[in-house]
């Protein structure tokens, strides 16, 4: 048997979907660090956002991560594309198993609505 769901149910409904696979209240950031080859240093990273579930000290379970336009070398195509946000594996998998690739755009939305974060591409 088929079922008909209208565009903006489907959105609705994969936004749904998100809130619960990444409840805000068990979602947390950083800023993860980065090393200088040239001067030895570490330090952390201000163009780069990690997003992961519970304690980071407890074992990070990394759900994306959020790549601001500085992060990209200028002239890069990457540049040309960003602001990006990039799904770990598994939870791109589980997407696409729902909801094949009809979740990204909704993602976007999510992401933005949520984070309060610009998203011009989801890259994996």
């Amino acid at each position: 048997m088929k079922y008909t769901i209208s565009e903006s149910r489907l959105k609705q409904t994969i936004i749904n979907y998100l809130d619960e696979l990444f409840p805000l209240e068990d979602i947390n950031w950083h800023h993860p660090y980065e090393y200088d080859d040239e001067t030895g240093e570490e330090f952390e990273s201000d163009t780069l956002i990690e997003y992961y579930r519970g304690d980071f000290d407890a074992g990070d379970d990394i759900c994306f991560r959020y790549y601001f336009c500085e992060y990209f070398t200028q002239g890069s195509n990457a540049r040309d594309i960003c602001p990006t946000v990039s799904l770990e594996t598994q939870y791109e998998r589980i997407l696409d198993g729902y909801f094949g690739d009809t979740w990204r755009a909704p993602f976007k939305i999510w992401f933005k609505e949520r984070f309060e974060l610009p998203v011009k591409k989801i890259d994996f």
